[in-house]
């Protein structure tokens, strides 16, 4: 992972422990879906439209090739493209005509970061602080760092700036929120959340930090920021997942099914959900049957899920289907040696069976 999406998964890994995990789930569980798209996307003459944007770019360059704001903007492509070395050859052209913006610094200082290059990416914010006082996005920008190198003081500090050019900065009330947290005043953290709603209703990223917040508290208010987030990105898996994990936690395990199936509905191939359905059936309602057809449907989706084995021959051993189960507990200590609980069950089994034989 580069570095400038690291720090910006940084404000909130603290607080969303598995974002990270469930990221990687989400790009494996939806392998399969790829392969399927990328079959129907050669099959297709519609032109990609991040190729036709950067064909839009090019040309207007090549009509005005000394106007700074296009090369920004082409830069801005390549960096959200994470074309990084095309990012920098066209902020510095865009530096090169004009050296007074100071967006463009911002910019520059995100490729730099982007490259692993922090102490760059610090003087680039710096110069654009010097070309324009009042510019809270850079002051952000360098609270955020200072957030990630663990200076809260300073992150503070250039919050605060921010806010003072621009109150209804909601990012600078999150920041200061993520400050609170990690310095563990949580009633400070969760007024800030609110505040950043309160300037901006829609800002994702300050509903699901206080739907997280109330979920690790387990008061059902997590339930509305949860919904409120959907609202807002309504096809966001790990919201979906999220809510569903909060109803599982809570006991709450007819709702946690059924968000778990509503989140299958959209993505068919998220097989997590499929596992945790299965897991809610052994452990809570002790379906068995249920809980093994859910995990064999895991299985088929990822072949090499080590968990999914094993609590599907611990279901198939409380069903007293001892082949079934030592086949999956064998399964589960090839992909996973010395499994501790396959080899008791596997123990279990064994036992059982010298039984029957006396």
């Amino acid at each position: 992972m580069n570095v400038f999406l690291f720090y910006r998964i940084f404000m909130t890994h603290r607080l969303i422990l598995t974002v990270l995990v469930l990221a990687a789930l989400i790009g494996a569980s939806s392998c399969k879906q790829d392969q399927e798209n990328k079959k129907k996307e050669s099959e297709q003459t519609v032109a990609d439209p991040i190729v036709a944007r950067l064909d839009e770019l090019n040309k207007s360059i090549r009509n005005d090739s000394l106007n700074p704001d296009l090369y920004h903007e082409r830069a801005l492509f390549y960096l959200e493209n994470e074309e990084f070395n095309e990012a920098f050859k066209d902020i510095t052209s865009a530096l090169e005509i004009d050296s007074t913006s100071s967006g463009y610094y911002v910019t520059l200082s995100d490729i730099y970061l982007s490259m692993g290059k922090l102490q760059k990416s610090i003087e680039s914010l710096e110069r654009s602080i010097e070309l324009k006082k009042e510019n809270p996005e850079a002051y952000l920008r360098m609270a955020e760092i200072n957030i990630v190198i663990l200076d809260y003081p300073e992150a503070l500090a250039y919050i605060d700036r921010a806010l003072q050019a621009d109150e209804l900065a909601s990012r600078g009330y999150l920041l200061r929120g993520v400050v609170m947290l990690e310095t563990g005043d949580t009633i400070r953290a969760i007024r800030n959340f609110q505040k950043a709603i309160d300037v901006n209703q829609d800002y994702f990223d300050a509903h699901m930090q206080l739907a997280q917040l109330y979920a690790m508290k387990g008061n059902d208010l997590a339930v509305d920021y949860f919904n409120n987030a959907l609202n807002i990105q309504p096809d966001n898996y790990e919201v979906m997942y999220y809510l569903a994990m909060y109803f599982q936690e809570t006991g709450k395990y007819d709702k946690a099914i059924r968000q778990y199936n509503l989140l299958l509905e959209r993505n068919p191939d998220f097989y997590f959900a499929l596992y945790n359905i299965g897991y809610i059936n052994l452990v809570y309602l002790e379906d068995y049957q249920a809980a093994i057809d859910y995990f064999t449907r895991t299985i088929e989706l990822r072949e090499d899920y080590t968990e999914a084995y094993y609590n599907r021959g611990f279901a198939y051993e409380l069903m007293k289907d001892v082949d079934h189960s030592w086949a999956d507990y064998k399964k589960t200590l090839e992909l996973h040696p010395n499994y501790e609980k396959a080899i008791e069950g596997l123990n279990r089994i064994e036992a059982f069976r010298k039984n029957s034989n006396e």
